[in-house]
């Protein structure tokens, strides 16, 4: 989901959101419930949950600058291997022209995926508020009570 359509996380839209999840999860634990889709006029709150959960995850993982100082190391040493096998193809006597250029352009082609992924995922990083973030660590609790319960049956 695109992040310009995804509403922002504030103070007032965690507690509604909270309440409106324990309401969709016990009209879901109906059987006669389960094969209905969301309501129409539930999108909004949907929505607002999708974004909750990508704001969770970042804070829990450490939040916006660990997790973009990860995403930074992991590009940087992946795309120094890469480089290096790079350097390699082309001084292995063994391989023929035709053969290093095969092998490079595989290695090119990891490398503009490498750099696509690493992008979105800093896209998606800093497009996370800092107050949305702090909202977030404000209410970990009760966001975990709620969201994160698991019933057994």
């Amino acid at each position: 989901m695109p992040l310009q359509t995804l509403p922002t996380i504030n103070s007032i839209s965690i507690p509604v959101l909270l309440d409106w999840w324990q309401q969709r999860k016990r009209v879901a634990s109906a059987r006669v419930n389960l094969t209905r889709s969301i309501p129409k006029s539930d999108e909004t709150y949907l929505k607002a949950y999708y974004r909750l959960m990508e704001v969770y995850s970042v804070v829990k993982s450490g939040g916006v600058q660990a997790q973009t100082e990860a995403v930074q190391a992991f590009a940087e040493r992946e795309s120094s291997l890469l480089h290096q096998r790079l350097a390699e193809i082309e001084a292995d006597a063994n391989l023929s022209e035709p053969e290093k250029r095969q092998d490079k352009a595989k290695i090119q082609q990891e490398l503009d995926e490498l750099r696509s992924a690493n992008d979105w995922r800093l896209k998606a990083l800093t497009g996370i508020n800092p107050d949305e973030e702090a909202m977030v660590k404000q209410y970990l609790s009760e966001i975990e009570s709620v969201l994160m319960q698991v019933k057994f049956a």
